[in-house]
């Protein structure tokens, strides 16, 4: 079932035209590591304020509420950019074990993230909370910089 979504996507418009152009794909991989910048900008702003190391004098629910626009944007073009990286070669995503744990990791980051923005008012956990969201979020960068050399 998992096999026939993946290799569906690869026969899309968007996944043959991409396995033919490699300024296409070229685009796409740009735009997806444009994406991943805002978002992992966004984040790193948004966990050193909790953590006191950054924009000292602003409340990080201040920065959270300001920076969100930019994180959800982003976040829906890495989505996008992502899944059209996919359809680009499926089977190579679909044989290759890092891309389950990124986006299992994905997953979880963004999990923190949405929990962290609700849990401000309790310094101790917001810390914690921020702090595992910047290890997450590392990760998901590391997994899928190594999924690109396998």
């Amino acid at each position: 079932m998992i096999e026939a979504i993946f290799m569906w996507l690869g026969r899309t418009s968007v996944g043959t035209a991409l396995q033919q152009s490699t300024a296409g794909f070229a685009a796409t991989e740009a735009l997806h590591i444009l994406a991943l910048s805002v978002v992992g900008g966004s984040i790193l702003v948004a966990n050193l304020t909790v953590l006191g190391r950054v924009l000292k004098t602003t409340a990080p629910e201040t920065v959270f509420r300001q920076l969100q626009p930019f994180y959800r944007g982003a976040l829906v073009l890495v989505a996008i950019s992502g899944m059209m990286l996919v359809a680009a070669g499926p089977y190579k995503y679909y044989t290759n074990p890092l891309f389950p744990l990124k986006l299992g990791l994905l997953v979880v980051a963004v999990t923190l993230h949405a929990i962290l923005s609700r849990r401000l008012n309790t310094q101790s956990v917001a810390r914690r909370l921020a702090i595992a969201s910047l290890v997450v979020w590392t990760s998901v960068v590391i997994t899928g910089r190594w999924l690109g050399l396998i």
